[in-house]
C-alpha cells in the first residue's frame, strides 16, 4: 500500500512542511521556537495500513489508519471509500480525481449519491476492500499485465466527530458540506493497495523493541528521559520483516531485499531526523521536552512517541511508545519487601515508602501490567504479563527520578 496524498482542512490552516524541513536540515541557526513537523498537536493522519498489503483477485484486505488528535478527548471517525480497480492500471478512477482531495463533496457532485464504482467500505478499523475475482478477465491469459498488476484506490476521510456506522448518505453529504464550510476539522488521504495475479506475497513490517541509547527497552515499560536530554533512538525488527523480492529492471530481474523506513512523531520533544532506515548507520536523536521555553515539559511529564514503518513494497505498520520526563526533585522510593505471586491471578506487591515515585517494575524484561500505587494500602501492585513464569522472585525497579535498582 502506498499513501499518495494527505490533506488537512482546518479553518484555512496551511503548514509549510518544506520550509520546516529546509530549516531543520540546512539552517542550524533557525529559530528554536518553530513547531517541528513531527510534533503531534492537532488532528493528524500519520499512517495507513492494509492487512494483507498485497492482494490476488477475489481477496479482501482490512484497512486501518492511525489518526491522532490530542486536542480532543473523544476519538475521530474515519469513513472509508473504495474504488473499483482498473485492470489496465491507467488510473481511471473517481478516487483519483484531485478535486475530491480538495473538497470531498465533489465525489457526490451534490446529488447525495456516490458515482458508479465507488462504495463505502467501512468505518474506523472495520473497513474491508475486496477485489473482484474476475478483475483481469478482460486481459488475455498470457498478458504480462496480469503479473505486473494494478492498484486498488481508497480514500480515508477522517473527521473530528463521532459518526454512526448506520449514517445514511444524506447525513454524510451534510458532513461533507460542513467540511467544505470549514466548520469541522478533517483529513483526506488517498492511498493504493497492490493487486496482481503474481503469487509473490508481501507482509507488513514487524517491530520487536524500541532501542534507547543503544539499549533495547523493556517491553511495556515507559522509557524515561531527563528534561531536555538528548537520547539516541532506534527500533529492532526481526529478519522476517526484511523480505527478499524480485525487481523488474530495464536490464532484467534483480533480487532485492526490502528496506524499512521509520518515520518519527511525538506529542512533545524533537527529533534530529524525521525519518531513518532500520539496520543502517543514521539514527535519530530525540531531545526530550524542557530544553527550551518553546518546548516545555508536559503538565503530567508524560508523552508518547509514534513510529510508522514502511517497507519497499508498500507494507506499513506502526507502534506507540509512552515516555516519562523524570522529576529529580521527587524522593527516591524505598522498597522494604516484595510479595511475589503464588499464582498468575495474584499481584506482585511492593511494600515500603515513597512508592509513588515508582515508574515501572520489570520482570524477565517485561513491565508489570495494570500496575499502580494503591493509596488505600500504601503499596505498589501489578500483575505478571503472560509468559512470565510464576515463581520469579527478582526484577528491576524503574523510578520517576530516572534511576534503576534491582528488586528481590
Amino acid at each position: 500500500m502506498e499513501t499518495m496524498v494527505s490533506r488537512s482542512l482546518r479553518s484555512g490552516e496551511r503548514v509549510g512542511v518544506r520550509g520546516l524541513l529546509l530549516c531543520t536540515m540546512l539552517l542550524a541557526g533557525c529559530d528554536p521556537g518553530f513547531r517541528p513537523e513531527t510534533l503531534i498537536e492537532n488532528m493528524r493522519l500519520i499512517g495507513v495500513s492494509a492487512e494483507p498489503p498485497k492482494l490476488l483477485p477475489g481477496e479482501s484486505t482490512r484497512v486501518s489508519a492511525l489518526i491522532l488528535d490530542p486536542s480532543r478527548s473523544s476519538p475521530s471517525t474515519v469513513l472509508w471509500l473504495g474504488c473499483e480497480a482498473d485492470p489496465f492500471n491507467l488510473n481511471r478512477s473517481p478516487c483519483a480525481n484531485p478535486d475530491v482531495l480538495q473538497d470531498p463533496s465533489a465525489l457526490t457532485a451534490g446529488t447525495g449519491m456516490l458515482p458508479p464504482g465507488v462504495t463505502v467500505i467501512g468505518l474506523n478499523d472495520r473497513a474491508f476492500y475486496t477485489v473482484p475475482s474476475g478483475l483481469f478477465s478482460v486481459l488475455a491469459p498470457d498478458d504480462p499485465r496480469r503479473q505486473k498488476g494494478t492498484v486498488g484506490q481508497l480514500i480515508a476521510f477522517a473527521v473530528a466527530e463521532t459518526v454512526s456506522p448506520q449514517a445514511p448518505m444524506e447525513e454524510l453529504q451534510a458532513l461533507f458540506e460542513r467540511v467544505q464550510r470549514k466548520e469541522l476539522k478533517s483529513i483526506i488521504a488517498l492511498f493504493r493497495v497492490a493487486i496482481s495475479e503474481s503469487p509473490v506475497r508481501n507482509t507488513n513490517p514487524l517491530v520487536d523493541a524500541l532501542v534507547v541509547a543503544n539499549e533495547p527497552w523493556p517491553k511495556g515499560a515507559r522509557f524515561f528521559v531527563k528534561e531536555g536530554e538528548p537520547v539516541t533512538l532506534d527500533v529492532i525488527a526481526p529478519d522476517s520483516s526484511f523480505e527478499p523480492f524480485e525487481l523488474d529492471t530495464p536490464t532484467g530481474i534483480e533480487m532485492k531485499t526490502e528496506r524499512i523506513m521509520t518515520a518519527w512523531y511525538s506529542t512533545s520533544g524533537r527529533f534530529s531526523e524525521t525519518s531513518t532506515a532500520l539496520r543502517e548507520d543514521v539514527k535519530t536523536i530525540f531531545t526530550a521536552p524542557g530544553a527550551t521555553a518553546a518546548d516545555p515539559v508536559p503538565e503530567r511529564r508524560t508523552g508518547t512517541l509514534y513510529t510508522v514503518f514502511r517497507d519497499t513494497r508498500g507494507g506499513q505498520a506502526w507502534r506507540e511508545w509512552p515516555f516519562y520526563v523524570c522529576d529529580t526533585t521527587l524522593a527516591a522510593p524505598i522498597v522494604t519487601s516484595v510479595d511475589w505471586p503464588a499464582t498468575s491471578d495474584d499481584p506482585v506487591v511492593l511494600h515500603g515508602g515513597e512508592l509513588t515515585s515508582v515508574l515501572d517494575v520489570i520482570v524477565d524484561g517485561v513491565a508489570l501490567e495494570r500496575a499502580a500505587f494503591l493509596e488505600s494500602s500504601g503499596t505498589y501492585q501489578g500483575y505478571l504479563p503472560a509468559g512470565v513464569p510464576v515463581g520469579t522472585a527478582r526484577g528491576v525497579l524503574h523510578t520517576r527520578r530516572c534511576t534503576r535498582a534491582p528488586l528481590r
